[in-house]
């Protein structure tokens, strides 16, 4: 269903040490339906991402989509599992800059870029890029995410402040790999931040006529 790839595009947790963690929560919600939940546990090396949908319309999109990041020095572990109508679990292995090792269960789930030598260097992982949106006080510098099976550029393209809230009208682009969501293989999707008082309050997402809204409930600091 076409909000289940709209919420693998927000598309992370274990801290490898001490450090101030992050804990986020926001409401999901497709129209004025809510669907479901997400939830941030981290910092912005190393989290955990774990999105849970448990009332879409007629159930057809329920299920659930966790991905974990850890950080070791200058070597990074990406692991994602998604449990619903598909089942993957995905792998991959950074160190210098560069994606070293991806494997991808099931196997025919593979795509070019799970293949080390087509991904460009550079690339962050999912949860790095969400921690990026839900962590920043402000639009977010342009960033390259590679999950195993595709390449992704997310840049904003305009902002806009009226009265303390900032709005941040974003690129997403998949640049390498497959497009989300078979048959239709969306390519880019419609991307928006609110934040207000230098936090993010509100992600809107976009694709195929269908908006998903995540809203943030609440947030707090703790000390792993």
């Amino acid at each position: 269903m076409r909000c289940s790839a709209i919420l693998t595009a927000c598309a992370l947790g274990l801290l490898a040490g001490p450090a101030l963690a992050e804990k986020l929560s926001f409401a999901m919600a497709l129209g004025n339906r809510q669907i479901g939940t997400l939830t941030f546990d981290g910092g912005p090396r190393a989290g955990r991402l774990l999105a849970v949908m448990d009332n879409t319309p007629l159930g057809v999109a329920d299920g659930s989509f966790e991905a974990v990041t850890r950080a070791r020095g200058a070597a990074v572990g990406y692991e994602s599992r998604s449990r619903g109508s598909k089942q993957r679990d995905i792998a991959v292995t950074r160190a210098g800059g560069q994606v070293t090792e991806v494997t991808v269960i099931p196997a025919d789930e593979a795509t070019d870029l799970s293949d080390v030598a087509q991904v460009p260097r550079g690339v962050i992982s999912l949860t790095e890029a969400f921690a990026a949106l839900a962590l920043g006080r402000d639009c977010p510098q342009p960033m390259v995410v590679h999950d195993g099976r595709r390449v992704v550029r997310i840049a904003t393209t305009a902002r806009s402040d009226s009265g303390g809230e900032v709005t941040c009208r974003m690129s997403y682009r998949v640049v390498q790999g497959p497009g989300h969501l078979s048959p239709f293989r969306f390519k880019s999707l419609g991307m928006q931040l609110t934040y207000a008082t230098r936090t993010l309050q509100r992600i809107t997402l976009s694709a195929g006529g269908f908006d998903v809204t995540l809203t943030r409930q609440g947030a707090k600091a703790a000390l792993e």
